[in-house]
């Protein structure tokens, strides 16, 4: 993924919250009766909706989304971006969804489809709420035996509801983030370097257009390279991302492993990485590489390279945070020398 692969990820989660609001219009719907819609009123207000708080049965909050800058947040995780796909399919199916079947209007019934109130012992499911609108919460409960449908049941109600969608709902704030932080595979590089504190330093090359081949470019006299299948990982490390936690960028501790990544299009992937009691950590600094030529000079009126505006772009969107990553992806872009070099013999 390049850097305007990169954007285009930003890009399309606008377009999918936009689908959204498309679907949810009421002309689009279908036949929803109204008395029987999944939340009434939702449908014709869709485009005003900014704010989803998903409660759990104990009265904790699993995530409170909140729509930013035309982008939704979970203010859990320090107002990082939620899963689009998520909150997109949420809308979508509380717009057009259907209480289709009364189940039980028995208080004493509801632990068992999962409705109860939340502030009842031993209740489960969730909580919908929508703060700052007139839109009733809605009790979210199991599926049923045929797991076509969730069971419901609007706040304020007796009746409980087998409803006509599965609502997909995950139950922590993590789950609610957008995960993929960026897909930039070895193909896509032209030379990784990782430098620990201690000076060990890791340089390769790509030594073909297809990532597949690397070259170790400090090989101590004497020394040989490990296999390739050592060195691509190392190489690969920009490729499939993700998060496993995310916080506000704090300060980074003076033992931090720095590691460029360099795009063939112009790009410096600067990736500090550490470890502390919360996880094993990156934070991302991007920026262009360009020759003097094509920087503009004092009182020209060109505009900068478009690489300048994308790397303007994405270091906006990675560089305010730090990213928990899986202990793989974090000794691939930690790697020392010795550990790429062929074991000398005893």
């Amino acid at each position: 993924m390049s850097a305007r692969g990169i954007l285009t990820l930003g890009i399309l989660t606008l377009i999918a919250l936009t689908l959204a609001l498309i679907l949810a219009r009421p002309g689009n719907i279908g036949d929803v009766v109204e008395s029987q819609a999944l939340v009434p009123g939702l449908r014709e207000m869709i485009n005003d909706i900014d704010t989803i708080d998903l409660v759990a049965a104990d009265g904790a909050a699993v995530a409170s989304l909140r729509r930013e800058r035309e982008r939704w947040r979970v203010q859990e995780k320090d107002g990082y971006e939620a899963d689009f796909g998520l909150v997109h399919d949420l809308l979508r199916d509380l717009a057009s969804g259907r209480r289709i079947e009364p189940r039980t209007s028995n208080p004493e019934w509801y632990g068992r489809l999962g409705v109860a109130d939340i502030s009842d012992e031993g209740g489960s499911g969730l909580l919908l709420r929508f703060p700052g609108s007139e839109l009733p919460s809605l009790h979210v409960g199991v599926l049923d035996s045929t797991e076509t449908g969730r069971f419901v049941r609007l706040e304020g109600e007796a009746q409980a509801w087998l409803s006509d969608r599965r609502l997909d709902l995950p139950t922590s704030a993590l789950r609610w983030l957008e995960r993929a932080v960026m897909d930039i595979p070895a193909s896509e590089l032209r030379e990784v370097t990782l430098r620990h504190a201690d000076g060990d330093t890791v340089r390769l090359r790509a030594a073909s257009e297809d990532g597949e081949d690397w070259v170790l470019m400090n090989v101590p006299d004497g020394r040989d390279a490990a296999p390739m299948w050592q060195l691509r990982p190392v190489a690969n490390g920009l490729a499939n991302l993700n998060l496993e936690g995310v916080r506000r960028h704090q300060m980074i501790p003076d033992e931090a492993v720095r590691a460029l990544y360099v795009t063939r299009d112009g790009l410096n992937f600067v990736a500090s990485l550490f470890e502390d009691g919360d996880g094993r950590w990156v934070h991302f600094t991007v920026s262009a590489e360009l020759s003097a030529s094509a920087v503009p000079g004092e009182g020209d009126d060109e505009e900068l390279p478009e690489i300048v505006t994308d790397a303007t772009a994405v270091d906006a969107r990675l560089s305010p945070w730090q990213f928990r990553v899986s202990e793989r992806k974090y000794d691939n872009m930690t790697r020392r020398l010795e550990e790429l070099l062929i074991p000398e013999e005893a």
